[in-house]
């Protein structure tokens, strides 16, 4: 009786475990994903001008964006600063990312301050825009050549999509099945090693 309850404790604690594990940042891209990173184009955005996309979000909440971004600054004193607007203009978010934090030729991760509730099938614009650069100094912003965008730069449409991911922090069911698919054959396999060398 006792062996049964401590291996039920011991199960209780692995799915639990798993399932806190399974809250993971979930991305969805807003770009053709399945084309050739070779194909990307970078603009390049300086002081006084800004970068926007529309989007719209797959989940129910948004807690963040995930884009390609290049740095081409000596002084690294600059910042990136960063709008979320809903469809009808009006401000729900806002920060900034140092110049020294950005990660260049890479996709890189911005968490908003709050999260974004109610955001499933709604659309959105996030805009970029640098400050306090040097002269010569740019942010690089990667978009994919593209018929249907919405990727403004300098008040021109581009004709591209920014390459730009949404990011929600939820329990994601394949993580966990995953997971507890792993620790099921982990215990069968230790199990079976042991009976054949007891």
């Amino acid at each position: 009786m006792k062996k049964r309850l401590k291996y039920f404790i011991l199960c209780i604690i692995i799915v639990v475990c798993c399932y806190l594990y399974s809250h993971v940042d979930k991305t969805h891209d807003i770009y053709n994903s399945e084309v050739d990173t070779g194909l990307y184009l970078a603009i390049a955005l300086e002081n006084g001008n800004s970068g926007s996309q529309l989007f719209k979000c797959q989940e129910e909440h948004l807690d963040g964006v995930s884009i390609k971004m290049s740095v081409n600054s000596v002084s690294m004193q600059g910042k990136l600063k960063y709008v979320l607007y809903d469809e009808k203009g009006k401000s729900l978010t806002s920060g900034e990312l140092a110049i020294e934090e950005i990660k260049s030729g890479r996709i890189n991760k911005i968490l908003f301050e709050k999260s974004i509730e109610n955001t499933k099938n709604n659309s959105y614009i996030i805009s970029f825009s640098p400050v306090e650069l040097q002269d010569g100094e740019y942010i690089g912003i990667y978009y994919l050549q593209e018929k249907s965008s919405q990727f403004i730069v300098g008040g021109k449409e581009v004709g591209g999509t920014m390459i730009l991911r949404t990011v929600t922090h939820r329990f994601d069911v394949e993580t966990f099945v995953v997971l507890i698919g792993f620790v099921i054959y982990f215990v069968l396999f230790f199990n079976i090693l042991y009976k054949l060398f007891s």
